[in-house]
């Protein structure tokens, strides 16, 4: 089966797995972003030396650089030791400047252009500088066959009284020249200047390419993002926090005198988080969900021991819009976690433009959300959101998945049967503390948008592209690395685990997933394929919500929008399959005689407006264990009308409406 994935999140998933094909490595240039620091240092850059504590931020002051960072200050949110930086000039931005395909190339030429306009942008090289690499330029193109060689050499005729030609001053008064000989001069400019910094036998030419070096090396840094975003590098550990042999969070950043001691770890230790998270990170995103860049940094230790870190940057999206959490500020009217569900204050009477201090809504505006809950909970990663929704956040209204940091770890992610066809799931443990926290939040999503991350999960199995993705980690980490870089058989144990849990995954939606199969009586991949798929797949849903208990409300009395089951155990399971033979949607509750008695009362009596006294459409099993409802394909609207979460709320909570 060839699974269709619908909405933004299901393209990016399609788009980065079509461009990977089945080549290992443009598989690794599409998602292994992870890899791109450690493979730069794998090819001969120095270790770089790491592990200052730095003042807090001040602006945009810097305070020392280090590894092609222009470091900002002391990384101040969350426990893990670290820096803010920008990135600096590195000789591979160099080459890029002297590359004509490149985008630093060309905006070298624009701003050697602008330097020779009547009115220079202040970063201009001196007027001496560049009247002297002028002349040379010129030189070239006059000597040459360019269509533009006479007006090169006319330019560097000496004047009347036989002096050297200030060529720059006679440019600027004459109001420049034509754009096919100002580009051709621009190029030489530019050139020039790599030209003449390597003169060492002719140390004022040298300099003077020299400056105009640096006055375009700043001019790309100013005006391109690379080098203008912030980078968050954490898990650069202190020798002053050493204890042993192992690191410990320091004191300020920590919660606690236990909690930097039960949180101490080894290098290797450290080391193999960094890893694990950035694997994560790039999962994550090949699963379909918008994620930050995050990549390895690779230093040592001052005894020599590899030292992994990462580097992390904001997510910023269309528009303008930049990346919250989850944790906003309710009186700022931002999105924040209430109850296990998403909310936004209302503004109340009185309060000022912009103030929000009315009480809490359910905010049902995150586009594609309910899918992404069985994505986290195949990572197994408990702490996705955190205790207050600071681990994950949005982009105008799209979903984005940061900071991975306990996904892929093995008591969870080896667990089997912890899911349940509904997406509710099994809680590890006794301790709350340690279970997943605030999944919740993606329940206000129908059924036919949960499924659409089952969907994501089962076309990455097909493509294959997640074990090629553990296997290029293990491959980076394997046994060429020092003992306490060396995870090649640790990835390949979580590898192992995490597609075991994939597959049961699959295995428990597998009833559901084939809803996708079934015969409509139109084009399988049309609109209206998929439009009666989900109403199919939400009218499920609604019986299990008629037939179960449940609230309508959070425990604060936020209103919902989706009833959720209360209890688990009291939960009925329907189930949903095609007769062959008439193309009925049929869907099937084994339970007790007298739940199954019951339930067909109940439902009988509520779909009395579409069904009246009509006894086929339920039907019970002879052994009376069973309740069966058959829906003709051309009846689906009208039984999933009656059974939508609103109609369910208005039925059974009559007190909402």
């Amino acid at each position: 089966m060839v699974t269709q994935v619908q909405g933004a999140s299901g393209q990016f998933q399609t788009s980065l797995l079509a461009s990977i094909g089945n080549q290992f490595q443009n598989f690794a240039a599409a998602i292994g972003q992870g890899l791109s620091r450690v493979l730069a240092q794998a090819q001969g850059a120095p270790v770089p030396q790491f592990g200052q504590r730095y003042a807090p931020v001040n602006g945009n002051a810097f305070q020392g650089n280090v590894a092609g960072y222009r470091v900002m200050g002391d990384k101040a949110k969350g426990v893990e030791p670290g820096f803010i930086a920008k990135r600096d000039w590195t000789p591979g931005d160099a080459a890029k400047l002297q590359n004509p395909q490149h985008k630093f190339h060309a905006k070298a030429l624009e701003l050697a252009t602008g330097w020779l306009a009547a009115n220079p942008q202040p970063q201009a090289p001196s007027d001496q500088a560049l009247d002297a690499m002028l002349q040379r330029a010129l030189a070239v193109i006059a000597g040459s066959g360019s269509p533009h060689a006479e007006s090169a050499a006319e330019l560097l005729e000496p004047d009347t009284d036989g002096a050297a030609p200030n060529v720059l001053a006679g440019l600027r008064a004459n109001n420049g020249l034509d754009a096919g000989f100002e580009a051709e001069l621009a190029r030489e400019l530019v050139q020039e200047a790599f030209a003449g910094s390597t003169q060492t036998a002719d140390a004022t030419r040298a300099g003077q390419a020299n400056e105009m070096l640096d006055r375009l090396r700043q001019g790309v840094m100013d005006a391109m993002p690379k080098f203008n975003k912030n980078h968050y590098i954490k898990l650069d550990y202190y020798e002053a926090d050493k204890s042993g042999d192992k690191y410990q969070i320091p004191l300020d950043k920590s919660k606690g005198v236990l909690h930097r001691w039960y949180t101490g770890a080894t290098a290797k230790d450290r080391n193999e988080g960094a890893v694990r998270e950035a694997l994560a990170n790039d999962l994550m995103r090949s699963l379909g969900i918008q994620s930050q860049k995050l990549k390895i940094v690779e230093g040592q230790y001052a005894d020599g021991t590899p030292k992994l870190m990462l580097d992390g940057t904001h997510v910023d999206g269309a528009n303008g819009n930049s990346f919250s959490d989850f944790d906003g500020k309710p009186l700022r009217g931002e999105r924040y976690l209430k109850d296990g569900v998403l909310v936004r204050n209302t503004q109340a009477q009185g309060d000022a433009p912009g103030v929000f201090s009315g009480p809490p809504r359910l905010d049902p505006t995150m586009v594609e959300f309910g899918r992404n809950k069985i994505l986290l909970l195949l990572m197994a990663d408990r702490d996705a959101l955190g205790s207050k929704g600071g681990n994950k956040g949005y982009v105008g209204n799209t979903f984005v998945g940061i900071d991975p940091g306990h996904a892929l770890e093995g008591d969870l992610l080896g667990r089997r049967g912890d899911i349940r066809s509904d997406f509710s799931f099994k809680q590890p443990g006794v301790v709350p503390g340690q279970g997943y926290k605030n999944f919740t939040m993606f329940d206000q999503s129908t059924l036919s948008e949960k499924m659409e991350g089952v969907r994501q999960i089962a076309r990455l199995r097909e493509s294959g592209a997640d074990g090629q993705l553990f296997d290029l980690y293990s491959q980076q980490f394997g046994n060429a690395r020092p003992a306490a870089a060396n995870f090649d058989q640790h990835i390949q144990n979580i590898k192992a685990q995490y597609e075991g849990r994939r597959d049961d995954i699959l295995q428990i939606f597998q009833e559901r997933l084939a809803v996708d199969d079934f015969d409509f009586g139109v084009a399988p991949a049309s609109d209206a394929h998929t439009s009666l798929r989900d109403v199919s797949l939400n009218l499920l849903d609604g019986l299990e919500k008629f037939t179960s208990p449940t609230t309508s409300k959070t425990s604060s009395g936020i209103q919902l929008l989706y009833p959720q089951i209360t209890d688990s155990a009291k939960r009925k399971e329907w189930h949903i399959g095609q007769d062959a033979a008439t193309n009925e949607v049929v869907f099937t509750c084994p339970a007790s005689k007298s739940d199954v008695a019951k339930m067909r009362n109940d439902l009988q009596r509520y779909l009395q407006p579409i069904i009246g006294r009509n006894e086929d459409f339920l039907q019970i099993s002879p052994d009376r264990t069973v309740l069966s409802l058959r829906v003709p394909v051309d009846r689906l609207a009208d039984f999933g009308g009656m059974l939508s979460s609103r109609s369910i709320i208005e039925h059974k909570h009559p007190s909402r409406t």
